[in-house]
């Protein structure tokens, strides 16, 4: 037997596989060394991607506007407010014709103290605002997009000559990936926000998926909607350092990003298998369980269609998520949930929708602290005292002669299935 070491909170706990039914164990690529950020900036600005450098494109005479979502670091903020007023103000242009907004992709405004926090960051004469999404006389309606959703536009923003988004450029649970053009939503109407979190409720909203994912595709008319021109964006690792910085259009910048961030998240496997077994990688990835199942989404690549997902998460804290118990226990269909998504703007609403989209073709057994009343009862899922009872009771479903494969750190990786390179 083979025995396996999964994490599980801040212990761990064993498996026993037979090595008959084990695929294999998939472990995390080594992670890209950590770069000097000031460094990175500085590059990145002097090679911007499918566009002009900033000194070449703004004029003396000309209104800038630069937004972010408030969840960006105010020290990261800083810096890249920086250097970039390093690289406009040759142009002669005054620091008051800069506004900075900060923005609120989830509809809720920033604290005071939070605005502060980010206002002790951006250098003393540049107009400083904070969005607020629900205030209609400050936004402006600049279009509609091909999935009909009203895209409302902070007025600040829109009336600027130079439009510039800063992020940071990473895995997100329906968008595939967050930076670039989704950053727009930052300074967008509630109503905006709204319409394009309807499009999550969709099979091909998911993790690490661009290609046909609505929400997505949305984001990209919205912002060209916008006319934003230019994106700053940086890459981090798990400890929030820098690992790479990309800059230019927003979109070709982005694609550039997603493409180094898949270098090191996609890990690829010889083949789909009937069990696969998930930790998210202990604390701090399954203090509860709206967190730690999105672990489930990062495998859904490689288990077969009526297969087993053992979820290991320790969820000390509980279901987790602001609504997820309430939404859980009320929602009993896809129908219901597409019904209220389109009345409330819940971003719990979405996690809810892809646990009953999954076990429309899957079975999931947790292995969890939570209490089955949880598991069982709101949950609608199996639960197993250990790991080894969780597999048992996997192959009595799918076949004792079946295949397994193991991710102990499931949520520092996105599988894919090896290419097979045809001979001629």
């Amino acid at each position: 037997m083979v025995e396996i070491w999964l994490p599980y909170g801040n212990t761990e706990v064993c498996l026993t596989v037979s090595p008959e039914n084990l695929l294999s164990v998939v472990e995390p690529k080594p992670r890209p060394k950590p770069a000097n950020l000031e460094e990175e900036l500085e590059k990145a600005l002097q090679n911007p991607i499918n566009a002009k450098r900033l000194d070449e494109i703004v004029k003396p005479n000309q209104k800038i506007a630069i937004a972010f979502d408030k969840n960006l670091n105010p020290n990261l903020l800083g810096l890249m407010i920086s250097k970039l007023w390093d690289k406009i103000k040759i142009s002669g242009l005054p620091a008051s014709n800069v506004t900075v907004i900060i923005g609120c992709k989830d509809g809720e405004i920033p604290s005071q103290t939070e605005a502060e926090n980010f206002f002790r960051k951006i250098p003393e004469n540049f107009r400083k605002k904070v969005h607020n999404p629900n205030i209609l006389e400050d936004l402006v309606e600049v279009g509609l997009t091909n999935r009909k959703t009203k895209v409302f536009l902070n007025k600040s923003f829109w009336e600027a000559d130079v439009k510039i988004l800063l992020g940071k450029i990473g895995l997100h649970p329906y968008v595939g990936f967050c930076g670039g053009s989704s950053t727009i939503l930052s300074v967008c109407g509630l109503n905006t926000i709204h319409q394009n979190y309807v499009l999550a409720i969709n099979s091909k909203s998911r993790i690490g998926v661009l290609e046909e994912n609505p929400v997505y595709a949305d984001l990209v008319e919205i912002a060209k909607l916008c006319k934003v021109d230019y994106a700053l964006n940086v890459v981090e690792n798990e400890e929030n350092e820098t690992l790479n910085v990309f800059c230019g259009e927003p979109e070709k910048m982005f694609l550039e990003g997603v493409k180094f961030v898949r270098s090191f998240y996609e890990v690829e496997v010889d083949g789909k298998a009937e069990v696969v077994v998930v930790s998210p990688g202990g604390t701090p990835y399954d203090q509860n369980f709206y967190d730690a199942y999105e672990a489930v989404e990062h495998v859904l690549g490689i288990v077969k269609n009526g297969g087993v997902i053992v979820l290991v998460a320790e969820c000390s804290q509980g279901l987790g998520g602001e609504n997820f118990h309430k939404w859980m226990v009320e929602i009993d269909s896809v129908e219901d949930l597409k019904k209220i998504v389109k009345k409330n703007f819940d971003p719990c609403l979405h996690r809810v929708f892809q646990l009953m989209d999954v076990l429309k073709n899957h079975r999931i057994i947790v292995v969890s602290a939570l209490p089955n009343v949880f598991v069982s009862g709101v949950l609608k899922l199996r639960l197993a005292k250990t790991v080894d009872d969780a597999v048992e009771w996997a192959l009595r479903l799918v076949g004792k002669k079946s295949k397994i494969l193991v991710l102990p750190y499931a949520k520092k990786v996105l599988p894919v299935l090896k290419t097979i390179e045809i001979q001629h």
